[in-house]
């Protein structure tokens, strides 16, 4: 999330990863993936430095991870449905701890708008 200004000077926070393109015209306009415009205070160079910002910090704290983990290993978090319906013994040698309860629907989905 990146920090920036509506034009009244209110302080709001953007998903960097949202916007599409940035034009100045002459205010600053923000386009999001969905086709939403938003109109902020804040020069464009200022807004890509922002996001430069934020993206060389998620990179930095995913260093700092992988050399805190033992043996240098990337830590491994578990997925919710990971795994799910991946071979025909798939489910031979699971651990049913492991299983979580999203993952255990995931399995049995219902078609949407059909005949229940």
């Amino acid at each position: 999330m990146i920090l920036v200004h509506r034009l009244r000077g209110e302080p709001m926070f953007i998903n960097e990863d949202l916007i599409e393109s940035i034009e100045a015209t002459p205010d600053t306009v923000l386009t999001l993936v969905d086709g939403r415009k938003i109109v902020v205070a804040d020069p464009p160079q200022m807004i890509v430095d922002r996001a430069r910002v934020y993206r060389a910090s998620v990179l930095a704290a995913t260093d700092e991870l992988r050399s805190r983990s033992e043996g240098g290993e990337v830590l491994q978090f578990p997925v919710a449905g990971a795994g799910v319906n991946s071979g025909a013994n798939s489910g031979a040698n699971s651990d049913p701890k492991a299983e979580t309860k999203a993952g255990s629907r995931a399995s049995v989905r219902r078609p949407v708008g059909g005949d229940r």
